[in-house]
């Protein structure tokens, strides 16, 4: 992936990153506290959670994510599954369902192709045939039987990445909800990587294998790479 003079300078860089961020925050601890999670989302039951937290974050910062995501689940207990949140919107004009359900004003004009909206049905359309497809017990079980092989570099090929507006960003924010040791390639990420650490060559689909290369930890250097991000004002 990268010569051995390269990788070591990549690594010097990467060791400065940490220096500047130890300043501002403890990219140690704040990794730490992401593996405690993702222990406790692998034990989840809620199929709902990481479709529509990855719906709602998109070209959003993950503030504004959250407040929506609660302010959903708040609001309507009673959509609590990929199937009853499917029969909702089935149910419901997209206008309606994007301002009532997700508290966001959606194009008069054409509400369905609001990208939160129409991802959101893409998403929750594709896992449902997947579960139906290969005979699997529930909804989560369906979303960690496609987690487990998913190729990120192949995603065309795949039944969920290869559905409209479904990109490694997507599937990254799937799997990072779902509890997996994955790097998503968000603006942050992809800039810093891009730019500081001078790796245009290395595409957004090999960040995962890049981490596992240089032998830093995938949820690490995620952390270190999205604050540092923050710190320089990129735009989520």
């Amino acid at each position: 992936m990268l010569s051995a003079d390269k990788k070591e300078e990549v690594l010097a860089r990467i060791r400065d990153i940490a220096n500047t961020m130890a300043e501002n925050v403890t990219i140690g601890s704040i990794a730490e506290d992401a593996q405690i999670n993702a222990a406790e989302l692998r034990m989840s039951n809620d199929s709902l959670m990481p479709i529509l937290r990855t719906a709602l974050v998109i070209n959003w910062k993950e503030v504004a994510m959250k407040t929506r995501y609660k302010r959903f689940r708040c609001r309507y207990p009673e959509i609590w599954s990929l199937l009853t949140l499917k029969r909702v919107i089935d149910t419901t004009d997209a206008l309606t369902f994007c301002k009532e359900y997700l508290d966001i004003n959606a194009d008069k004009a054409i509400p369905e192709k609001n990208p939160k909206y129409a991802l959101l049905k893409e998403l929750t359309n594709g896992f449902l045939e997947y579960q139906s497809e290969n005979h699997l017990a529930s909804e989560i079980l369906a979303l960690r039987h496609w987690s487990s092989r998913v190729d990120i570099c192949k995603l065309k090929e795949d039944p969920i990445g290869r559905r409209r507006g479904v990109g490694p960003g997507v599937v990254e924010n799937i799997r990072l909800n779902l509890g997996e040791s994955v790097i998503k390639p968000d603006r942050h990420v992809i800039d810093i990587m891009n730019g500081h650490l001078k790796l245009s060559e290395i595409a957004p689909d090999r960040y995962n294998a890049f981490a596992d290369f240089i032998g830093l930890d995938r949820r690490y250097l995620d952390c270190l790479l999205f604050k540092y991000g923050q710190l320089k004002g990129i735009s989520a």
